[in-house]
């Protein structure tokens, strides 16, 4: 209960432009190793389009923009995303296991450079890494 508390205590302190979520690691779920990047990102998913539909595209325009055709492999990982990128067109080319997780690693690096930038700041908390 000290972490939660702290991490509810933080949230309340950080400014309108910072955008802050969290995801829980579910003992349970143990077969799904980004569960709790998942549940982060479905929140993430649910803010932008409480935002409405004007936000919605922008963040879509920006996402598509730096991933471009790669934006499958985002939401084959994490379905929540299309809720703001929608459905992609093409499906991700199956490739070696070694170089689908260094395609992986690479674009979602780009993708938390185009929604964590200097103006609009991205918390993300995990709980409950050590299951």
């Amino acid at each position: 209960a000290g972490k939660s508390a702290l991490v509810k205590h933080a949230k309340t302190l950080i400014k309108n432009d910072t955008c802050f979520i969290s995801g829980k690691f579910e003992h349970l779920q143990q077969a799904k190793p980004l569960s709790s990047i998942d549940a982060a990102l479905d929140e993430y998913s649910n803010e932008v389009v409480k935002q409405g539909q004007e936000k919605i595209l922008q963040v879509r325009e920006s996402i598509i923009e730096a991933i471009k055709s790669d934006v499958g492999v985002l939401t084959e990982t994490f379905q929540c995303l299309s809720k703001i990128i929608g459905k992609p067109s093409t499906t991700p080319t199956e490739v070696h296991f070694i170089a689908a997780r260094n395609r992986f690693k690479f674009i979602f690096q780009m993708f938390v450079r185009v929604i964590a930038t200097k103006s609009h700041p991205l918390v993300l908390f995990l709980d409950d890494l050590q299951w």
